[in-house]
């Protein structure tokens, strides 16, 4: 699989794993997709001017971050605080949990 992730298709598995039935969740994905389409669109323009930009100011010229960067910033947190917000269903409901076990003690397997 190569490069980013088709919208689409995004969309279609968010929507696949939430309650369709309630109205603010269908709205949280829609809104969650509108971010990550601004998102990719400050990466391009941030891929072709680059991180940083020398900005003229009359006889001056200086070297500073690109704005973008900020805005990118901004919707990143914006976009995770979202995705902490959508209420999931459970992907594969089959999944069994061990109740019994400690989870003070670990495993062999976690030490190496």
């Amino acid at each position: 699989m190569s490069g980013a992730v088709k919208i689409s298709d995004l969309e279609k598995q968010l929507l696949s794993r939430i309650d369709h039935g309630d109205l603010i969740e269908v709205d949280k994905v829609k809104r969650y997709i509108a971010i990550v389409k601004q998102i990719r669109k400050l990466q391009t323009v941030i891929n072709k001017d680059g991180v940083m930009t020398t900005t003229v100011n009359a006889s001056q010229e200086f070297i500073k971050t690109n704005p973008a960067l900020n805005e990118l910033n901004k919707l990143t947190k914006t976009l995770i605080s979202l995705e902490k917000s959508i209420k999931f269903t459970m992907f594969n409901e089959n999944i069994s949990v061990e109740n019994d076990k400690d989870n003070d003690e670990a495993d062999v397997s976690d030490l190496y």
